[in-house]
C-alpha cells in the first residue's frame, strides 16, 4: 500500500480510528466534530473483505473501507506520521489483532460496544502500549465526586464502615468498571456487597449508592441527565446535598480528553481487575 503523505501543519496527533462496518458512519461524524475542536489527523478504517480497499486523503482526512482484518497492521504502518503521537480508537473488531495494532501506537482507546473479550487481553497489551477506555473516560465525573465525598472529615474518619455498593446503570459493562475502581480504592472493598442492577433505555450510569453503619453517600443522575444530585446521609438524615454538571458524554468530547493523558493509566488497570467478579 502507497504512502499517503499530509503535511503536519500544526497537527497534535494522529487519531487511528478502527472499526466494523455498521459503526463506519457514526465514526466518520465523530470524527469530523473532533477535527473541528482539536488540532489532530484522523485514519478511519472499517474492517471487511476488500484485501485492496482504495484510499480516499483529503488534507489530514484518510478513509479507508473495508479493509480486509489480516492487512490492517500495513495500512496503519504506512498511514501512520511518525512526527506526531498516534492514538488508535478501536470501536471492535477481531480482538486477535489488537497486539500488533498495540505496537504500532502510543495509545490504545478501548471503545466497543460489548468490551469484555477486549477486556481480557489489556494486561498484555499495556506492556507494549498504553491503554484506555472510553467507558472509563465517561465514569471520570462520577469517580470525581465520589472521591470528593471522602475529603469531608467524618465521611473520610468512617472509610471502613462501608458495607454495600448500589450501581444503577444502562450500561452494564461501565457500572462493573466503576465498582472495580471502587473495590480496589476503599480499604473493604474486597468486601463489600455489589449490587449492579439494569436501567433500560437509561444513561450509562443513573446511580451510584455507597452506605455503611455511619454514612450513605449517594449520587444520582439528574432530570434532564445533564448533572449529578450528589448527597451525603448520616443516620438518617442529609447533612450534604448539591447539583454538579455531568459534562459532556460524546464520544468525541470523551476523546478530546484522551488526548490530554500522556501516562499510563494504571487505576484503569486495577478497575479491569477488580470488574471481573461484579454482575
Amino acid at each position: 500500500m502507497a504512502n499517503v503523505v499530509t503535511a503536519p501543519n500544526t497537527q497534535t496527533a494522529t487519531i487511528v480510528a478502527v472499526c466494523t462496518a455498521e459503526r463506519i458512519a457514526d465514526t466518520s461524524a465523530e470524527l469530523a466534530t473532533l477535527r473541528d475542536r482539536s488540532a489532530v489527523r484522523t485514519i478511519l478504517i472499517s474492517l471487511g473483505d476488500d484485501p485492496q480497499p482504495p484510499i480516499e486523503a483529503h488534507n489530514n482526512v484518510v478513509t479507508i473501507q473495508q479493509i480486509v482484518p489480516r492487512y490492517l497492521n500495513n495500512a496503519v504502518a504506512s498511514l501512520r506520521l511518525s512526527s506526531l503521537p498516534s492514538i488508535a480508537w478501536w470501536r471492535g473488531g477481531e480482538v486477535a489483532l489488537l497486539p500488533d495494532l498495540a505496537a504500532l501506537v502510543d495509545r490504545l482507546v478501548l471503545d466497543a460496544l460489548d468490551p469484555r473479550e477486549a477486556w481480557t487481553v489489556v494486561p498484555q497489551l499495556t506492556s507494549t502500549t498504553m491503554v484506555g477506555d472510553l467507558r472509563w473516560t465517561a465514569l471520570t465525573r462520577w469517580r470525581n465526586l465520589m472521591a470528593q465525598f471522602f475529603d469531608v472529615p467524618e465521611v473520610r474518619e468512617s472509610i471502613g464502615s462501608f458495607s454495600r455498593l448500589d450501581i444503577s446503570a444502562g450500561d452494564l459493562h461501565a457500572a462493573r468498571l466503576l465498582g472495580g475502581w471502587m473495590t480496589a480504592r476503599l480499604p473493604e472493598g474486597a468486601t463489600l456487597a455489589t449490587d449492579i442492577s439494569s436501567a433500560p433505555r437509561g444513561a450509562a450510569i443513573q446511580s451510584v449508592i455507597l452506605s455503611g453503619s455511619r454514612h450513605r453517600l449517594s449520587l444520582r443522575l439528574g432530570a434532564g441527565s445533564a448533572c449529578i444530585e450528589t448527597s451525603i446521609e448520616a443516620s438518617g438524615r442529609s447533612v450534604m446535598s448539591r447539583l454538579v454538571p455531568l459534562g459532556a458524554q460524546t464520544p468525541e468530547a470523551l476523546l478530546a480528553e484522551e488526548l490530554r493523558v500522556s501516562a499510563r493509566d494504571l487505576a484503569f488497570e486495577e478497575a479491569l481487575r477488580n470488574s471481573g467478579d461484579l454482575s
